[in-house]
């Protein structure tokens, strides 16, 4: 049990980074739409499973809904961020 409670930051973090980058980015780019999807659950106000998943869903619909307009970076960095948010409930 004490292991879930310390890959939950682990977690929280590395998905903090990927979604860092992807805003970087995205405000360079001037990219309005993923910069909404991004923004709906991020920054994360807690590294709370719950937290992690809805970023991991707005991200994951963000693919659905605008995959031809993201780059293969992009897709990279946000298929790294559903992967880590969906590690914690594995568990």
């Amino acid at each position: 049990m004490m292991s879930e409670r310390n890959a939950q930051p682990d977690a929280a973090a590395q998905m903090e980074a990927c979604c860092n980058a992807l805003f970087e980015r995205w405000c360079e780019e001037r990219r309005v739409i993923p910069l909404a999807y991004l923004m709906h659950a991020w920054p994360l106000a807690t590294p709370a499973p719950m937290d992690l998943r809805r970023l991991s869903r707005s991200l994951h619909d963000l693919i659905l809904s605008h995959a031809e307009s993201l780059s293969i970076d992009d897709c990279r960095l946000i298929e790294s961020a559903i992967a880590i948010a969906d590690r914690p409930t594995r568990n």
